[in-house]
């Protein structure tokens, strides 16, 4: 029976286990995503959910509390000033795990760990689709049947087509322009050259 034998032991002593994940977490919160075996990301992941938690708090205590499992101080300061404010609002989840598919040497599954996107740079940068009522594509698909099927073109299609052809005209007049022009020139040089 499996009592007491919560988590993976990663094939190493508790000690060795113990700075793995305090090195993959410190890397984690350095670079903001690391590459590793699934294995090993599954146990860092809710490791380094406590600790941001820890940093959302933000007091003394919480600090010395990390401070226990993360030994570098400028990754600490970075955890409480940047990372624990980005998630302020946050309620959970403040990683995730994509797979990455098999390592070439050993064929171990991969995976990559990382931090959520900002919600402001998520917004900001993707635009979300939004969803059309069924209404308004009965009614295009409507419209796309009459211009199809018959002559009859409704107006709102009307105005964009009539403003093209009216640039249209606009643009063919000023290129005729431009040719007399270039022709009466190359007449009157003519002119001066029978002259001379």
């Amino acid at each position: 029976m499996r009592h007491r034998k919560k988590g993976r032991a990663l094939n190493r002593s508790q000690s060795h286990r113990k700075w793995l994940l305090s090195n993959l977490i410190t890397s984690l919160f350095l670079h903001e995503k690391i590459r590793t075996t699934i294995a090993k990301a599954k146990e860092a992941r809710p490791l380094a959910e406590k600790l941001i938690t820890f940093a959302k708090r933000g007091d003394l205590h919480a600090r010395r509390q990390v401070l226990r499992f993360i030994r570098d101080k400028e990754v600490v300061a970075k955890l409480f000033e940047k990372l624990g404010l980005r998630f302020k609002e946050r309620p959970g989840g403040y990683t995730r795990i994509l797979r990455l598919g098999s390592r070439v040497g050993d064929n171990a599954p991969m995976a990559l760990l990382e931090l959520m996107p900002d919600e402001e740079s998520r917004k900001s940068g993707a635009k979300k689709r939004r969803k059309r009522s069924k209404k308004k594509t009965a009614e295009e698909g409507h419209a796309h049947e009459h211009e199809a099927g018959h002559p009859h073109v409704h107006k709102e299609h009307e105005a964009p087509a009539a403003e093209t052809a009216a640039a249209e005209t606009a643009v063919a007049e000023e290129v005729k322009g431009e040719e007399a022009a270039a022709e009466s020139e190359s007449k009157q040089g003519e002119e001066e050259k029978k002259n001379e």
